[in-house]
């Protein structure tokens, strides 16, 4: 959208003399106080996104240009793209909102099939009871109902030690159940965690529920993963002289495709839904390639030196996912 500016040269914040659209000074536009309601939301939005220009120059070379964004952050080339940490926070509300709307999807999915299988098991039973009470009921129930009884008591009373028996058995089971409870330890933190993870695997839909639930909280894990990258980048390559802050800026650039390309592939599941299987092996294949190929342009290594570091990468940052998924799963089973 056309922006219109002052006429007149004196800025509005600061009082210096605009010689062109941008204060000296402050750095404010010289813009025209009153605007209309949708100028004023698309020029907010994009100011704070850096959309005008920036937008197609920092997000088509981030998916299909690896490393490109990081080299020429550090060459000084930054008001040429988005700044690497709005387009992140860009990228990962609109990834969020994709991965929350698409988990809702499959929970609600769950819950009508749930409630649909519930149903037709009712409608089943009543008909059944309906055709057993047809069958049954005569002129003669009451009598028939009498003889039961005493046929019950006459079996109690001859078979006395049968009430014994049972008591017996009642602890041997809780015993046995004692004894399968304890098996992982006598902690009494792993017991709690393996009864609670048991009573949710054996129901259907808190088992469906869970898993939808656990998925959800995956990104929310690469926050806190994403400086650990960067430091297992560092450590990875020790012997390269690039400072701390160089590894968190590739880290946040490779996070950023892989919310991107993410949101792609979801859309592109809904749209497609009988090919999910290759859509994920696509975006899997995807996924390693561009992390290797940005690994060798940032860091200028040769093939299988870069192979060698990449395995490295990813059976630490494995190691890290293992670990903070177990929290994540713990967290889910006590706060469903």
């Amino acid at each position: 959208m056309k922006k219109h500016y002052r006429s007149e040269k004196n800025c509005l914040n600061c009082d210096t003399i605009v010689p062109d659209k941008y204060c000296p000074s402050c750095g404010q536009e010289n813009l025209e106080l009153r605007e209309n309601f949708l100028h004023l939301v698309l020029h907010s939005v994009g100011h704070y996104f850096h959309f005008e220009s920036k937008f197609a120059t920092s997000i088509i070379p981030l998916l299909t240009r690896p490393g490109y964004l990081t080299k020429e952050y550090f060459a000084g080339k930054r008001a040429s793209h988005l700044n690497p940490v709005s387009m992140y926070i860009f990228i990962s509300i609109l990834f969020f909102f994709l991965f929350t709307a698409n988990s809702n999807s499959n929970k609600k999915d769950i819950i009508k099939e749930n409630a649909a299988e519930e149903n037709a098991i009712s409608k089943e039973d009543a008909e059944t009871l309906k055709n057993i009470v047809g069958n049954t009921v005569s002129e003669k129930a009451g009598d028939y109902t009498y003889s039961l009884l005493d046929n019950a008591q006459a079996i109690t009373d001859s078979t006395g030690n049968s009430s014994k028996v049972n008591t017996n058995a009642a602890p041997t089971t809780a015993e046995g159940k004692k004894s399968s409870l304890t098996l992982g330890g006598d902690n009494a933190i792993t017991n709690s965690v393996q009864t609670k993870l048991r009573k949710v695997m054996d129901d259907d839909l808190s088992s469906e529920l869970f898993k939808n639930k656990l998925v959800s909280h995956l990104p929310k894990m690469m926050f806190i993963l994403l400086p650990l990258f960067a430091l297992i980048l560092k450590l990875v390559n020790y012997r390269s002289k690039k400072f701390y802050v160089e590894h968190l800026i590739y880290s946040i650039h490779v996070h950023s495709f892989l919310f991107l390309f993410g949101s792609f592939l979801i859309i592109l599941d809904w749209m497609l839904p009988f090919m999910d299987d290759w859509i994920q092996l696509f975006g899997v294949a995807a996924i390693l390639w561009y992390i290797y190929r940005s690994m060798r342009n940032i860091y200028s290594s040769s093939r299988w030196r870069t192979v060698y570091k990449f395995s490295l990468l990813a059976f630490a940052y494995s190691l890290l996912m293992l670990l903070s998924g177990a929290i994540v799963v713990v967290a889910t089973l006590y706060t469903m």
